[in-house]
């Protein structure tokens, strides 16, 4: 009951995320926030992701796992790539010059959103919830010429059934693809910061344990909760970083 509470609550509340706002104030200022803008504020397009996906012009979004030739952390960028993530990297350092943090937690909150969730992968996870569904009407039905007392435990099987069979669709099309785009995406990141220089080595250092902890809560023979928490605290170590290079 507990595993089958984590997916329920996992496909009802994963994809919730501050929404991201573009404005500009009185005295133009550009603003970035996860909180509504004033009433008198000047409500702007969201700009593009950091990333561009390949053969889509005008649709910029965060390098995805088939984009890398099987899922390899090595990415090769195409010129509308780069030109997306040098654009990000003047964004930032614009950010830094004027002292916003603000933006810089933004931008990190709203990368790894898409990394995430983008690309169809907001729809993942009914899968589990389909799977036990489909697995107790098969166990209902299979049941109905028992006799009574070998019904229940038929039924609970084929559920128990479901729920191991939805907890390995919940790691092979939802957490695997949010493992390799989020480590793709924020290695980039940190190139790409606005600094004009490379990591301290205590920082690169503490992101490559979080990259590493959130492969390994990837294995299936972990508890489905175990993932999003890992996601939890490599994106607080993230904003530490972006905040603090």
């Amino acid at each position: 009951m507990t595993v089958a509470a984590s997916l329920l609550l996992l496909a009802l509340l994963g994809p919730a995320e501050p929404r991201t706002y573009y404005w500009r104030d009185a005295t133009g200022q550009t603003h970035i926030t996860n909180t509504p803008p004033p009433a008198d504020a000047e409500i702007l397009e969201s700009p593009p992701p950091p990333a561009v996906e390949p053969g889509k012009s005008g649709r910029l979004v965060p390098i995805r796992q088939s984009a890398s030739r099987g899922g390899n952390r090595q990415v090769v960028l195409t010129p509308v790539q780069q030109q997306a993530w040098q654009s990000l990297d003047q964004r930032l350092a614009k950010a830094r010059s004027e002292g916003d943090r603000r933006t810089l937690e933004a931008v990190t909150d709203s990368l790894i959103w898409d990394c995430l969730w983008g690309s169809g992968l907001w729809a993942m996870p009914a899968l589990p919830l389909l799977s036990v569904l489909l697995m107790g009407l098969m166990g209902w039905w299979l049941a109905l010429g028992l006799r009574p007392g070998s019904q229940i435990p038929l039924v609970g099987g084929f559920l128990l059934l479901g729920l191991a069979f939805g907890h390995l669709l919940l790691n092979v099309f939802l957490y695997h693809p949010q493992s390799v785009r989020l480590r793709q995406n924020l290695e980039l990141l940190e190139h790409h910061m606005g600094t004009g220089r490379t990591l301290r080595p205590e920082y690169r250092h503490l992101l490559q344990t979080r990259y590493q902890a959130l492969d390994k809560a990837v294995d299936p023979l972990q508890a489905p909760w175990h993932f999003p928490a890992e996601v939890k605290v490599l994106r607080e170590a993230m904003k530490r970083v972006m905040v603090e290079p």
